[in-house]
């Protein structure tokens, strides 16, 4: 068995990049042939053969997409696009080979700490992605005209069809959304917002262990549902199961630091390092919380009020 796994990445994120590679080696050794796709926006050519050397001495194979070369194969437009990168997971469809028609598609900012076998076994033939629900706002749902009850799926872990894709020329609206979406002044996401309000009926659900994001550490189901507005989410049970085995764990912004950010609170902080020191970047520097004063005061807030009083405060922080 052969599993293709697709991660994007500029050079000043290539120390997760290399991190995650190492962690979904590490776990699924003897389980499938794993071949990477790396969709380079400015990784720079010595990054690139450190990450090649690594992942062959793994066993593993790799081949590099130069992005900003691919201007044949993508919309002009996106060039003039901040965070770039962001998007590039949008083109897969395109940049990789015509025979392979599915892809595991993973944000840098991941630990992968299980077998993919089984993921890459579920059957999504009539699905253009399979992914995890993610924790977002009323707002955010109504920006991109989702149904208050629809699921909206976080882009950081997707299983992607490129053949439905391809099949369905579904890159053309994808593109035509996007030109109009670009110029919104408001916007609540980059291109998981662009898929969510596309594809959001299209997608195979899968169990949180898939992408065990950071609020499943920090609250139980009932607290997410409240805090986020949300109506339907995963019940207790399933998320004590992402937090106990997880496949995945992705260390989505939250009150909490990331583990390559000093003195981090996240559970998982030192064995992320710990895969981290296994890479060519193992004398990587912890990073300053870069985070704003705002985000900081009310992650101190979460830290040190019981969930009802924080959650009564933010709300009367959001009148102000």
């Amino acid at each position: 068995m052969e599993i293709h796994i697709a991660l994007s990445s500029d050079e000043n994120y290539v120390p997760y990049l290399a991190t995650a590679i190492i962690s979904i080696i590490e776990n699924n050794t003897g389980e499938a042939n794993l071949r990477f796709h790396i969709i380079s926006v400015g990784i720079s050519l010595s990054s690139q053969q450190k990450l090649q050397d690594m992942i062959v001495s793994n066993n593993a194979e790799c081949v590099f997409y130069d992005f900003n070369k691919s201007k044949e194969l993508v919309g002009d437009f996106i060039f003039e696009v901040d965070k770039i990168n962001k998007y590039a997971r949008l083109y897969l469809s395109k940049l990789l080979p015509e025979e392979i028609e599915k892809v595991i598609y993973l944000d840098c900012d991941v630990l992968v700490l299980g077998s993919f076998k089984e993921l890459w076994e579920i059957n999504i033939e009539k699905y253009s992605f399979a992914g995890v629900p993610d924790v977002i706002t009323v707002n955010h749902k109504s920006s991109i005209n989702i149904p208050l009850d629809g699921k909206y799926f976080n882009s950081g872990m997707l299983v992607m069809n490129l053949k439905k894709f391809r099949d369905k020329k579904s890159i053309v609206k994808v593109e035509e959304y996007m030109k109009t979406y670009l110029k919104r002044k408001v916007k609540y996401g980059n291109d998981q917002a662009v898929i969510n309000a596309l594809f959001y009926d299209d997608f195979y659900a899968l169990p949180p262990k898939y992408n065990c994001i950071t609020p499943f550490y920090l609250m139980n189901s009932e607290q997410i549902e409240k805090l986020y507005g949300m109506k339907i989410f995963y019940n207790n049970g399933e998320l004590q199961e992402a937090i106990d085995k997880p496949i995945l764990v992705h260390f989505t912004p939250s009150f909490i630091k990331r583990p390559w950010v000093k003195a981090s609170e996240h559970p998982l902080a030192d064995k992320y390092l710990m895969y981290l020191r296994k890479t060519p970047w193992k004398d990587f520097k912890l990073q300053e919380d870069k985070r704003k004063l705002k985000i900081k005061f009310v992650a101190i807030l979460f830290k040190i009020l019981p969930f009802k009083v924080f959650y009564s405060v933010l709300k009367l922080l959001k009148r102000k």
